[in-house]
């Protein structure tokens, strides 16, 4: 019977003997360790975040568009029906006020603003207080439209507007530093000054941290930086501003089908020609593709396992020919097949744990130093994911000593010590 304490011993001083070899395994182990880290670190610390800013987009909220075009992006498809108009927005509001926590008219313009020679092309939203609900990440600083904010009477009066965080830090290198200042603004054609009473939290934290990929930022199209939340926002003109979309924010996403059953049933009896988007489905739609993107980064770290597994497999075969003068003496003098195999496994077994820790740290600092400043979206290791890629090791090394280990077992002490005759 072969005794534990002895076949850790003979192991051990095994791997001694051989510190190269041993040294290479566990150098390998330890690099297939830091890249499955590293790869799993990335692809669930972005879905995470993608996912977060989805959510801070408003999973509840449903969208009434009429058929337009911004740039190079249509929104909608044109229908036969009656486009959303001034008339149909009391009707709106009276039949979803009800079951919904707000209904906001948003009208929606390509504009200019201006301050200290710097001038940016964006969007110009003019909607009501109500729309303060779909602002998930709330105001950086001061507050959002009131009642009290209207155009002036005057041909030179101040405008109260709110201005995203993303658009402000295109003038000032603090957002908030926008507060209060006057911004020159035109909007189809007609030049007004914009005073700020509010900064626009970010809805998209991601953004926040991608400034290594914004260097082509100001040659890209109007529609793109849109996309981005470059929004003025303005006080509604209840009698002049035709809506572009109308913003319906249920009271929780399991209120969508309700809401929505309402919608589609009044846009039928007017007879609409709109496009309604549900926020809902979108984001499942895109949450869906990221899960299969997750999928695709497991698969890739479980093929790394596998270049591990031959490379150390390799490794172990080569170091086996090197000493099987030394293991058929063993054999010679008695050892059963199972005494000389099990310090193969053993000895993969002890240097996939001796590079556990290197693995797992040098894997932390490449997420650390290498990933995040360059992807922006902080690196997320659930527990359950590094441990099972540490009992995956552990078996790669028992896989990667199984030929070695065959090898052994079909060795033939009388023809290997034949070879040598000095033996």
């Amino acid at each position: 019977m072969i005794r534990a304490g002895s076949l850790i011993r003979s192991s051990t001083q095994n791997l001694l003997r051989h510190p190269l070899r041993s040294v290479l395994v566990s150098v390998t182990f330890a690099l297939g360790l830091a890249s499955v880290v590293s790869i799993v670190g990335t692809i669930e610390g972005g879905r995470r975040t993608i996912g977060h800013d989805l959510e801070a987009l408003g999973t509840d909220l449903i969208a009434i568009v009429n058929p337009l075009r911004l740039g190079s992006v249509a929104i909608g498809k044109p229908t036969s029906g009656v486009p959303l108009g001034i008339d149909h927005l009391e009707l709106i509001a009276e039949r979803l006020s009800p079951i919904t926590d707000s209904v906001s008219p948003l009208r929606v313009d390509l504009g200019l603003t201006s301050l200290a020679g710097i001038s940016w092309r964006h969007t110009m939203v003019s909607t009501t207080p109500g729309f303060r609900s779909v602002l998930r990440p709330g105001m950086l600083v001061g507050r959002f439209l009131q009642e009290q904010d209207q155009w002036p009477t005057i041909a030179d009066g101040e405008v109260p507007a709110a201005i995203d965080e993303a658009l402000a830090a295109k003038f000032f290198s603090d957002p908030s530093d926008a507060l209060g200042v006057k911004f020159r603004s035109i909007r189809e054609g007609k030049a007004f000054t914009s005073r700020i009473v509010g900064v626009v939290s970010d809805p998209l934290l991601l953004r926040k941290h991608m400034s290594s990929f914004d260097a082509t930022s100001r040659a890209r199209s109007i529609p793109a930086r849109r996309l981005e939340f470059l929004n003025l926002y303005l006080p509604w003109r209840s009698n002049v501003d035709l809506p572009t979309v109308v913003l319906v924010d249920t009271p929780s996403v399991d209120d969508v089908d309700q809401v929505l059953e309402e919608v589609m049933a009044l846009v039928e009896e007017e007879q609409l020609g709109v496009y309604v988007h549900v926020q809902k489905r979108w984001t499942a739609l895109v949450l869906g593709i990221l899960d299969r993107f997750s999928g695709l980064g497991h698969f890739v770290w479980i093929l790394n396992l596998v270049v591990v597994l031959i490379l150390t497999g390799t490794i172990s075969l080569l170091a086996i020919d090197e000493s099987m003068e030394e293991v058929a003496i063993r054999r010679a003098e008695g050892a059963t097949v199972g005494a000389v195999m099990l310090p193969v496994f053993l000895e993969g077994g002890l240097l996939a744990m001796l590079a556990m820790p290197p693995g797992i740290y040098l894997g932390i600092m490449i997420l650390d130093y290498g990933i995040e400043p360059v992807l922006g979206w902080p690196a997320f290791l659930p527990a359950q994911t590094v441990a099972g890629t540490c009992v995956a090791l552990l078996m790669t090394s028992v896989l990667a000593s199984v030929l070695p280990a065959m090898r052994v077992a079909k060795l033939e002490p009388a023809t290997v010590l034949g070879r040598r005759r000095d033996l």
